[in-house]
């Protein structure tokens, strides 16, 4: 097979379960600027399946990544280590218990673009399925993730006259794929710029990494509830199937936070403008978006919800009402009806 062929290799052609294949993972972020029309970083720590190898490049499919990249030999011999693998998992340092299930790499996310479009008569349907979808599979990202044209400017640190007080870069990428390598919240300035990558990004925030088969299953329970709100249209039996997707029950989505039905005429598209909009909620936003903590909700119960879980308001309203008998009466004849 040439190395043009094997370049092209897709996921679904590549046999991840084979003894044969090597995985592999860079030192340091690397930034692919030579390949792409678009450069994209490839980060730290990220394992790579080796696909091939020929006199001077290397072959790789990261497993964060849609396509395939083409490295030098000299840049994997002095900028990647080599992972420990067996029939089930490849073991990554930085992912969750130190190992990645094989079958994760063989997942693909689920494209939307056909519901959409099967809806297109439906616009306020078709906002909340992208926005589903973004929410599904790429992390929120930072602003302040240094560009590739300044990362280009100060690739030699040492020499760099920029002033102590300005921060240069951010760990945390501007927007990826949500299996990333995942940066905990305790991780610090002063750890980052330490770090071998500095400036370059490392990963995205603890609370936005899910891994793909993880990223469907939010992706469907979304669908689902957009198609159980009011004034969602059928989903045809077809598509249910398509997507993987049943317990459909049309006008029964409450806001977890109200307990009122969701009625999707009352999109609006300007952020957070209109009272009972429509949002997005997270039962403990320090969580993030993962499978059961995501839900269609009210723009209006999550601003009232504020940054605080489910669990931590609560645990307020119990802690008031212990000390006011007032409380504790309306607390107990509500729960009465």
């Amino acid at each position: 097979m040439s190395n043009k062929q094997q370049h092209m290799l897709k996921k679904e052609e590549i046999n991840f379960f084979d003894m044969s294949i090597q995985f592999i993972s860079p030192k340091k972020s690397i930034l692919d600027d030579e390949n792409k029309k678009r450069p994209e970083w490839l980060c730290q720590g990220v394992p790579c399946a080796v696909l091939y190898q020929n006199e001077t490049n290397t072959t790789i499919k990261p497993f964060n990544k849609s396509s395939n990249y083409n490295i030098t030999n000299e840049t994997i011999k002095n900028d990647f280590n080599i992972l420990a693998r067996d029939e089930q998992y490849v073991y990554a340092d930085g992912y969750p218990n130190g190992k990645i299930n094989i079958i994760e790499f063989t997942i693909s996310p689920i494209s939307v673009k056909n519901l959409v479009k099967h809806y297109d008569n439906y616009p306020l349907l078709k906002i909340l399925l992208e926005k589903a979808d973004q929410d599904a599979y790429h992390s929120k990202g930072m602003n302040d993730c240094i560009t590739v044209k300044d990362y280009l400017s100060k690739k030699n640190i040492d020499n760099d006259t920029t002033s102590k007080l300005e921060r240069i870069g951010d760990p945390i990428l501007n927007r990826s794929t949500r299996h990333t390598i995942p940066i905990p919240n305790t991780y610090t300035r002063e750890e980052f710029e330490k770090n071998p990558s500095y400036p370059a990004p490392i990963g995205i925030r603890d609370s936005d990494f899910a891994l793909p088969s993880e990223q469907n299953a939010i992706l469907r329970e979304l669908i689902r509830q957009i198609f159980c709100c009011v004034n969602a249209p059928e989903l045809s039996y077809e598509l249910k199937v398509e997507f993987g997707i049943d317990n459909i029950i049309p006008n029964s989505h409450g806001c977890e936070w109200c307990g009122e039905l969701v009625d999707i005429s009352k999109l609006n598209q300007d952020y957070c403008s209109k009272e009972h909009s429509i949002n997005f909620c997270h039962r403990d936003p320090a969580v993030g978006t993962k499978n059961g903590n995501v839900y269609i909700g009210h723009c209006s119960c999550n601003r009232e919800q504020g940054g605080y879980s489910e669990t931590q308001r609560i645990e307020q309203i119990v802690r008031i009402a212990k000390y006011n008998p007032l409380y504790r009466e309306m607390i107990m004849n509500a729960l009465k009806l």
